[in-house]
């Protein structure tokens, strides 16, 4: 028997699928992936015309595929809000959140239009603004949270949640990676009043976008590391997938490749790390989180 990939689950007919970060890289897969199964899949992202191409390849590959693009910025709380409304407005039901979009290694600090650090702003605080909008929409629903190994050592002031005392890019990229496995075990610590589940998911190593903000040494041996050891392009949206459709364990795991040579081992649950397990540094990390975004769950 082969390793386990996304094109091994089920059919997802009748499931309606939300998917950012869905222009290219791994929510791109992911959306292919889901939306080849039957799924009725939405892809999120900023850039509109980008967003028009992505919805035409989508349609190439699966011509039978419902496949539909909205715009809306996770850097931008007024952007997510009004793409939130247009959802409540049509009023259907959301059966998988899929919170993929990203940024990394921003190399100096820059602030989002609402002056939030950009990768806190964009890969927690976006994420946690949208997700608590929609969430009317996603009774019964998964949520699944894509973060990063880095998570695993990662620290979370919330003191400096900002990175404003002191900013380095892949310390601030580590700690809104670290926000985003705190915010999925929180959701699901509140899932009988939420009426939700959700996982984190460490979508291992491939060569995407992600990857655009990496001074250009850096991306050459990021390159020849992720051909040796990375997933391939067709199969970077397994521990995604994995994520979507199999249930956890329990509240304190989330998703990570199984080996090494991740092209050689299917996604597993793993323990997550020690940090999320403080209940108070989660407690006050959604309270912050809250007033920031001005988005009460």
């Amino acid at each position: 028997m082969g390793v386990w990939t996304a094109k091994d689950i089920e059919r997802q007919d009748g499931r309606r699928v939300f998917v950012t970060g869905g222009l290219s890289g791994i929510g791109f897969q992911t959306a292919l992936a889901l939306g080849g199964k039957g799924a009725a899949v939405t892809i999120i992202g900023r850039d509109s015309e980008k967003g028009t191409r992505a919805l035409a390849e989508l349609r190439r590959i699966v011509p039978s595929g419902a496949f539909t693009f909205e715009q809306a910025d996770l850097a931008d709380q007024q952007s997510i809000s009004e793409f939130a409304q247009r959802a409540l407005h049509k009023g259907q039901q959301i059966d998988l959140l899929l919170n993929v979009a990203g940024v990394m290694a921003v190399p100096e600090r820059r602030l989002t239009v609402d002056g939030f650090e950009m990768h806190m702003g964009t890969n927690h605080l976006g994420h946690f603004a949208l997700t608590g909008r929609l969430l009317p929409l996603l009774r019964s629903a998964r949520v699944v949270q894509v973060t990063a190994l880095v998570a695993r050592w990662a620290k979370l002031d919330t003191s400096d949640l900002q990175s404003a005392k002191s900013y380095s890019p892949m310390t601030a990229y580590a700690k809104s990676k670290l926000a985003n496995i705190l915010f999925a075990v929180e959701l699901n610590k509140r899932r009988a009043a939420l009426g939700l589940s959700a996982v984190a998911v460490d979508p291992g190593t491939a060569n995407t976008a992600l990857q655009r903000h990496t001074s250009g040494l850096a991306r050459w041996l990021g390159e020849k590391v992720i051909k040796i050891i990375g997933y391939p392009l067709d199969r970077v949206a397994d521990p995604v997938v994995f994520g979507a459709v199999f249930p956890a364990p329990n509240d304190y795991t989330y998703v990570k490749p199984s080996r090494l040579i991740q092209r050689s081992g299917p996604p597993a649950y793993v323990e997550v790390p020690k940090p999320a397990l403080d209940a108070d540094l989660r407690s006050r990390l959604w309270d912050m989180s809250e007033e920031l975004t001005d988005v009460r769950y």
